[in-house]
């Protein structure tokens, strides 16, 4: 009842809650998986790999509940596994053509997305002359699409490539799943709130497919509730673009 009131008080005084974007990663191999997580009541942001069994189906399923679109998009460190099961993907080297080739047929999977977060991709990222080749290929599309870096490489160049073609971007905060224990995604999850309400937002990712995660995260949404604002992703780039 004290928190309540504590937070009647701080409304009352003008105080906002941050606001919290989560991603979830790894959409397109289940259906179910994608409706789960797309039928959860809090603002959520789905990434949905392209050329998967179920990628068009998770991006209309996706679409239809209101949530949050993106293309999570297969890049480099890939080889021979990643051609087989990333027909659509961006290796190293591609060149414009073959860039802007790939990105139309992730666009015709996930149709209506609203932008483009990168799956692995650690050495692709950190190249500044091919971030800056695909974000001129992303730039010249009729669609306006805005990019998050999903932070696979410390020295990514993704982000600041993106915004020197004056494309919307952010770079993600932390993941909250790379380890498969309900204590550890707690503890990330925790994490991602003191950070939203140390800078004002946050963007965290986790995957769609881990068993743990979907087990705690519905429990974790509602548990932080009161202290974030949940949001879809555009609305925390919009406030970091001010």
């Amino acid at each position: 009842m004290k928190k309540f009131w504590l937070i009647l008080f701080l409304l009352a005084a003008g105080w906002t809650k941050p606001k919290l974007a989560v991603v979830i990663d790894d959409c397109g191999y289940s259906l179910p998986d994608a409706r789960y997580f797309a039928a959860l009541k809090y603002p959520l942001t789905l990434a949905v790999i392209p050329g998967q069994a179920y990628s068009r189906a998770c991006a209309l399923e996706i679409k239809k509940t209101g949530q949050s679109l993106l293309i999570h998009f297969p890049w480099t460190p890939l080889g021979e596994n990643g051609q087989k099961n990333y027909p659509v993907r961006i290796e190293q080297g591609y060149p414009a053509e073959n860039m802007a080739r790939m990105l139309e047929q992730a666009l015709a999977a996930v149709p209506d997305a609203d932008g483009i977060n990168n799956h692995q991709g650690s050495v692709l990222s950190a190249d500044r002359e091919m971030m800056d080749r695909f974000m001129r290929v992303l730039r010249d599309r009729p669609e306006t699409l805005y990019f998050l870096d999903s932070g696979t490489a410390p020295n990514s160049q993704a982000k600041a490539a993106a915004l020197r073609c004056g494309i919307p971007a952010a770079r993600n905060d932390l993941f909250l799943d790379g380890t498969q224990d309900d204590k550890t995604i707690a503890e990330r999850f925790a994490a991602a709130v003191l950070l939203a309400e140390r800078k004002g937002n946050a963007v965290a990712i986790c995957h769609a497919g881990r068993p743990a995660t979907k087990r705690v995260l519905k429990k974790l949404l509602a548990k932080y509730n009161d202290r974030v604002q949940y949001v879809h992703l555009p609305e925390i780039m919009a406030e970091r673009l001010r």
